[in-house]
């Protein structure tokens, strides 16, 4: 498990990936720093995470359970290296705020992970909605971590949060 701060999560269940649910689409991180710390004795290029779908599913539960919980602040630190170049978390969080309805009453089941090299697909059923939706996203695996990397980077950067959150909606990025 990627984050530790799943013991303060609910176990409620998730919505979807990075706005998935809505595009088919904050409290601080108590654990410290993103990702895990080698074990005692490793040497420093170990990778922190093996590149296997066991470990993709884990981080994405461990995303979509924070996502369902509202906890942007935190899956911000899960997207990858370049999507958090490109996006500030301050965006991301008001966008996902300000997205009513994108968390509440849904639940999701990973249906499918594809690992190829260190790009990971997983595909995800989501129900809640007025009919399911399948949502797919991106990982990649850098650094000894694997990172989601939105396919809609372009809904942070319309000048200003308001405007983020407009375009967001009116592309149906939210759930009402």
């Amino acid at each position: 498990m990627r984050f530790q701060a799943m013991a303060m999560v609910p176990a409620a269940v998730a919505a979807g990936l990075a706005l998935a649910a809505c595009s088919a689409a904050s409290s601080g991180n108590s654990a410290g720093a993103p990702g895990r710390s080698p074990s005692p004795g490793a040497h420093a290029s170990t990778p922190v995470e093996p590149q296997t779908a066991a470990a993709v599913r884990s981080d994405a539960d461990d995303y979509l359970t924070l996502y369902t919980a509202g906890q942007f602040a935190i899956i911000y630190q899960m997207l990858s290296t370049p999507a958090r170049q490109a996006i500030s978390e301050q965006a991301w969080v008001a966008v996902h705020r300000g997205c009513p309805g994108a968390t509440g009453g849904m639940s999701y089941r990973i249906r499918h992970i594809a690992v190829t090299g260190s790009t990971a697909v997983v595909t995800v059923a989501l129900t809640g909605t007025a009919k399911p939706v399948s949502a797919t996203e991106t990982l990649v695996y850098a650094n000894g971590h694997w990172g989601f990397s939105p396919r809609d980077l372009w809904l942070y950067h319309h000048g200003s949060l308001s405007a983020d959150v407009a375009a967001a909606k009116a592309a149906g990025g939210c759930a009402s």
